[in-house]
């Protein structure tokens, strides 16, 4: 494939007590105009080339975090529950990357305290249950998951328009192991860890912001997949509201810029974690 396959190597940041550090899955190949939406191919393809199937290298940068109240994960991941076909819609390789990349950190899935998922799209939380050949488990098995009320919702009834991208079985086995924590709005269900709504990409889809000593830090999600989307027009098709999206985007963007915060882009392969300035976005 024309397309590069690499992700940035895992990287180590101190946010305070805070100790974080991206733990990357296998990334995943999605198509340019699902990811870049009305922005004409003219424009995205020189940040983003693609491939020979109009594909662009999608990245899946977990965020392992370790500190006074635990071992917490970030975003659940690609995982590895894929067909053949999927594989190759898809361009997934080198299944399971998740687990490797976080015993490279020195962190086992039974040692994780808590999971924090952004919204409930297949690529976000593909890797929070594993299937042991005659049934789906968590992989995470002693982690509360905290997820919108509204977002799990959502995954039970998922829209026509988003259907082909919500699978329960992602879910299922956490919320039968009783490890499923729903929360209604802003919410800091772990000191340090303030779940804030964002809508737009989906009605139920949430920033995570970690504060420790004065010092914060802001996981994007999918309200800015790509260093490319800080901008506020730029905004994927698959965001089924994305006036909301540009919306929310600036609030949080803005205030993200005025308190000096560690800015961390989960689907972004150069340059994941960075903070904004007079000089557009500047690596951490």
């Amino acid at each position: 494939m024309d397309a590069p396959r690499t992700v940035l190597a895992a990287g180590a940041y101190q946010l305070g007590a805070l100790s974080l550090r991206l733990v990357p899955d296998v990334p995943v190949f999605m198509d340019g105009g699902a990811m870049f939406g009305v922005t004409p191919k003219t424009l995205w393809i020189k940040h983003k080339p693609a491939d020979d199937r109009n594909r662009v290298p999608v990245a899946a940068n977990c965020l392992l975090v370790q500190g006074p109240e635990g071992t917490s994960l970030v975003e659940g991941g690609i995982g590895d529950k894929y067909t053949e076909k999927e594989k190759d819609i898809f361009g997934l390789e080198d299944l399971g990357q998740l687990r490797r990349s976080m015993a490279a950190a020195g962190v086992e899935p039974e040692e994780v305290d808590h999971v924090f998922l952004t919204h409930l799209h297949f690529d976000h939380c593909g890797a929070v249950t594993t299937f042991d050949g005659s049934s789906f488990r968590p992989t995470f098995p002693r982690a509360r998951h905290f997820v919108q009320r509204r977002e799990y919702e959502i995954l039970l009834d998922p829209d026509p328009r988003s259907r082909a991208s919500y699978l329960v079985d992602n879910l299922e086995a956490v919320r039968a192991a009783g490890l499923l924590e729903l929360v209604d709005g802003e919410a800091e269900p772990v000191s340090g860890f303030h779940l804030r709504p964002a809508p737009g990409h989906t009605p139920g889809h949430q920033v995570v912001e970690l504060e420790s000593a004065g010092k914060g830090a802001v996981f994007m999600g999918d309200l800015v997949p790509f260093t490319t989307h800080l901008r506020t027009n730029w905004v994927a098709a698959t965001d089924l509201e994305p006036l909301v999206t540009m919306s929310v985007k600036q609030k949080v963007l803005a205030e993200a810029r005025e308190r000096g915060y560690m800015v961390v882009l989960y689907h972004e392969h150069a340059t994941p974690v960075g903070t904004l300035g007079g000089e557009g976005f500047a690596p951490f």
